[in-house]
């Protein structure tokens, strides 16, 4: 199963602060309507809509309409494989962590070079120049994608290289999940 694609936009997705609040909105059945949204968020209308339209556009919320009144139920697309451990990974993570961690984390698997780099590390500890090797990319750029997985608790640096971290962090175990598959 290919998910790549959909992992890394859903994670960018989820590492806007807009859109976490929005998600944390929806998922608390707060304000019906995306006027409601957009009056408790301190949005314009069109920005709270074009924010809840990325949300469902990744499978995470379902819209549904009501003759010209939309409302957004916490949902997941059936279609997008990943959708429904994402969405329980994301309410795990707005009930008990701070919304600047999973923004971190969310970041961290943002790109789908860290994907890859992500995958690489599951197979164990490796130095940068193995890990770039295996996962494809040029080792200056291997670098500037290891920051963003440091910042978010991913992956570590160690004395022979770089290995995965642990991270209790609901989103980090189920990327790390959804990767293995």
């Amino acid at each position: 199963m290919i998910l790549t694609p959909t992992l890394w936009r859903t994670s960018r997705v989820l590492a806007g602060p807009t859109r976490l609040d929005l998600l944390r909105r929806i998922l608390a059945g707060a304000g019906p309507g995306v006027s409601e949204f957009a009056a408790a968020a301190g949005l314009s209308e069109p920005r709270a809509s074009q924010e809840l339209r990325r949300l469902q556009a990744r499978g995470l919320v379902q819209m549904v309409r009501e003759g010209r009144h939309v409302t957004y139920r916490p949902v997941p697309d059936a279609k997008v494989p990943s959708a429904k451990p994402l969405l329980a990974a994301a309410k795990a993570a707005l009930a008990k962590r701070p919304d600047e961690e999973t923004i971190r984390v969310a970041q961290a698997f943002g790109h789908d070079r860290r994907l890859r780099i992500v995958r690489e590390l599951m197979n164990g500890p490796r130095p940068a120049r193995e890990l770039a090797a295996a996962a494809g990319i040029p080792e200056m750029a291997l670098f500037r994608h290891l920051r963003p997985l440091k910042e978010g608790g991913v992956a570590r640096r160690t004395k022979n290289g770089w290995e995965l971290a642990p991270n209790s962090h609901p989103l980090a175990k189920a990327m790390k999940a959804l990767l293995e598959d």
